[in-house]
């Protein structure tokens, strides 16, 4: 089974992959936790593609929707081929943070921001491109936040501010998941609004168990 984490910086992805990856593990339950991309190592050509996707800002890109998208279909079609489809074949559990969905957020709120296209569109444009880039997860997991929330949260942690461009960029990414969320049923909000790391890591089970392959595993471990 695929699990993704999705939201905004700030919205806790990092902290509730790796919760969920370790609470699997004392299940008895085989896991692969990948953690965001710019933060593991990768093969030859992940790195290579890495290199040529980072621009020096994580929200600008290369200024060109088609570049940053194709780009980063790359990106997941080569994560998916050496990191999640051995281990799925071998019964892991796959944990992504980040996956195919923040691809289709960050580039929908470009074409959003800068191109004004109808939503449909574009998802429909986003979705041929990813069927490049591997399966979506099973359960997309976007960990909601007011957007001013979530940012907000991500500027303590970095300890700077983003500027304003940043968060207004952030603003539409936020828009975009929305979008998504009401276009794809695997991408599942959880609203975690004023909820702890530990209440979110309940929240985030809870929703998880109404997916009957992630209940069914976990009743083998009962």
């Amino acid at each position: 089974m695929l699990i993704g984490f999705e939201g905004l910086p700030g919205a806790g992805k990092s902290t509730q992959s790796g919760k969920l990856a370790d609470f699997l593990t004392r299940q008895g339950l085989p896991v692969n936790y990948l953690p965001d991309n710019l933060t593991r190592d990768a093969d030859p050509l992940g790195r290579a593609l890495l290199t040529l996707f980072d621009s020096g800002d994580p929200f600008s890109r290369h200024e060109n929707v088609v570049t940053d998208t194709l780009l980063g279909a790359a990106i997941r079609a080569d994560t998916y081929a050496t990191d999640i489809a051995g281990p799925l074949i071998d019964g892991s559990t796959v944990i992504e943070d980040r996956g195919i969905h923040t691809l289709y957020s960050y580039s929908l709120a470009r074409l959003l921001q800068q191109h004004h296209i109808v939503p449909t569109d574009a998802i429909a444009w986003l979705r041929n491109v990813g069927s490049f880039a591997g399966p979506a997860a099973v359960r997309s997991v976007w960990l909601y936040l007011p957007a001013d929330d979530a940012i907000a949260r991500a500027e303590l942690r970095q300890g700077h501010p983003y500027t304003a461009e940043q968060r207004a960029f952030l603003r539409f990414v936020h828009d975009a998941y929305t979008e998504l969320a009401q276009a794809d049923p695997s991408l599942h909000r959880v609203n975690v609004t004023g909820l702890d790391a530990q209440q979110t890591h309940h929240a985030v089970l809870a929703d998880l168990s109404t997916v009957p392959t992630f209940a069914a595993k976990l009743a083998t471990t009962a």
